[in-house]
C-alpha cells in the first residue's frame, strides 16, 4: 500500500521532557486515518512537526517522498490547527488570501467558496470579522481553507470540535466524498465514537510513543484497543 505521508524515528525534546520518542507511522493514500491519544500524548506537537511550525530534535517527515523541510511539500497539504489565530479580516477575505498563497485563480477561488458555502451552509457569516464569529463558524471558515485548494493530503487537529451534530455528519460525509476521489485525511481526535464509524486506519500515541498502527474494520470497538494502550490515561 502506498503511503502519502511517512514519519519516520521523530523525536522532540524541550529541555530534559521529551515530548516525542522515535515516533513513526504512515499514512496511506486514499485513507482516513485517525491519529488518537490522550490529552498530552503529543499529537499536536506531531501534526505541528509534520507542518513545519515545531522544530524536532530528530527523524524525518515525507509527504508525497518529499522531506516537509522543502518547502514544495507544502503544496500538497490542506491544515485544520487545533486552535485558530485569525487577522483581522472578514472571513471570505482570509479564505481568498489563503486560496491565493495556494497558487489558485482568482474565477477557481470564486467558484470554490460558492461551493463550500454551499455545504458548510454559511453563506451569509462570509462577510462579517473572523474575531466576531462564534467558535463553530470559525471551525467551518478553517476546514474550508483547508480543502479549497484541493489538497492530496489533509490533516486536521480536532477538525468537529465545537460544530454542531448538523455539521458533524455533513463533514464527515464530505470527508468521505473526498476519500473516494483519492484525497487521504489525516484526523486527529479524541471522539473515539465518531471516528470509528469513518476512519480506515487507526494509529494510537501514548506518553510521545506510538503504541500500535493498524487498518480499522467497521464494527471493531475502537475503546477497547485505546484501552488495551492507554495505561489508565484517560482521553
Amino acid at each position: 500500500m502506498e503511503n502519502i505521508l511517512v514519519v519516520h524515528k521523530l523525536n522532540k525534546a524541550i529541555g530534559k521532557d521529551k515530548i516525542l520518542r522515535n515516533v513513526s507511522f504512515s499514512v496511506p493514500k486514499g485513507k482516513i486515518c485517525a491519529f488518537i491519544g490522550p490529552n498530552g500524548a503529543g499529537k499536536t506537537t506531531t501534526i505541528k512537526s509534520i507542518m513545519g511550525l515545531f522544530r524536532y530534535n530528530s527523524g524525518e517527515i515525507t509527504v508525497n517522498g518529499l522531506n516537509t523541510k522543502k518547502i514544495a511539500s507544502h503544496k500538497f497539504i490542506g491544515y485544520v490547527p487545533e486552535k485558530e489565530n485569525f487577522p483581522k479580516v472578514k472571513a471570505r477575505s482570509f479564505i481568498r488570501m489563503m486560496a491565493s498563497l495556494s497558487g489558485m485563480k482568482r474565477r477557481d477561488i470564486k467558484t470554490e467558496i460558492k461551493y463550500y458555502e454551499r455545504v458548510f451552509d454559511i453563506k451569509n457569516r462570509l462577510h462579517i470579522n473572523l474575531n466576531s464569529m462564534s467558535s463553530g463558524q470559525k471551525k467551518k471558515v478553517m476546514i474550508i481553507q483547508s480543502l479549497i485548494h484541493d489538497p492530496e493530503l489533509i490533516i486536521m487537529d480536532e477538525p468537529t470540535e465545537n460544530l454542531d451534530p448538523d455539521t458533524r455528519d455533513t463533514f464527515y460525509k464530505l470527508m468521505n466524498k473526498l476519500k473516494k476521489c483519492g484525497k487521504s485525511i489525516f484526523i486527529s481526535t479524541h471522539n473515539l465514537d465518531e471516528i470509528q464509524n469513518y476512519a480506515d486506519y487507526i494509529v494510537v500515541l501514548i506518553h510521545g510513543q506510538v503504541k500500535i498502527e493498524f487498518n480499522h474494520q467497521r464494527g471493531v470497538d475502537l475503546h477497547r484497543v485505546y484501552n488495551k494502550y492507554k495505561d489508565k490515561v484517560r482521553i
